[in-house]
């Protein structure tokens, strides 16, 4: 099966001005519309096919991303492969390699630290909440105690609470908390 460089006619270190031209060209020959108004069938179907492949292998060496993806695939090496490259292109791209691999180390340290800082600050807010609803409990716990020794101090709350609901119910103004 021809690979789509073969299906163009062109190399596969190609500029993408190539590529474009050698679709134009091949498109034209292909198209189905170029047959004799006598053709057979199958070569009306011969000739859509090539045309598809034709459009096919444009679409995919037309795009930097999926002509990558393509040479990757298949093992066609690019114009700067890597056997290719002169010794400082070579240094290059190790030096970029290498650096790359450190950028990733330093994110990765970066992301378990934060991580960490994450996990003690969750940790200090279970801590300060448990710690909110102990002195809750025994905020409560020593009311209800103080108001078991002294009776009097219900009775009074009581009271209050009694005076403030008539001053809410008698309709004067001047005792409304309402407006």
């Amino acid at each position: 099966m021809p690979t789509l460089y073969q299906i163009l006619g062109i190399r596969p270190s190609a500029t993408a001005e190539e590529v474009r031209r050698a679709y134009k060209q091949r498109a034209l020959e292909t198209h189905p519309d170029k047959l004799e108004p006598g053709a057979s069938i199958k070569e009306k179907e011969r000739a859509e096919r090539s045309f598809r492949e034709v459009h096919e292998a444009f679409v995919v060496l037309g795009d930097v991303e999926k002509r990558k993806a393509y040479d990757i695939r298949t093992h066609i090496p690019s114009s700067l492969s890597y056997q290719k490259a002169s010794d400082e292109a070579k240094r290059r791209m190790e030096d970029r390699a290498e650096w790359q691999r450190q950028q990733q180390e330093r994110r990765k340290a970066s992301m378990a630290e934060i991580r960490e800082q994450n996990r003690i600050a969750m940790q200090k807010a279970r801590e300060r909440r448990f710690k909110a609803a102990e002195q809750a409990t025994l905020v409560k716990n020593m009311v209800d105690e103080l108001l078991q020794l002294t009776p009097e101090w219900e009775q009074r709350r009581l009271h209050v609470q009694q005076r403030k609901a008539s001053r809410l119910n008698t309709g004067n103004p001047r005792w409304s908390t309402v407006q």
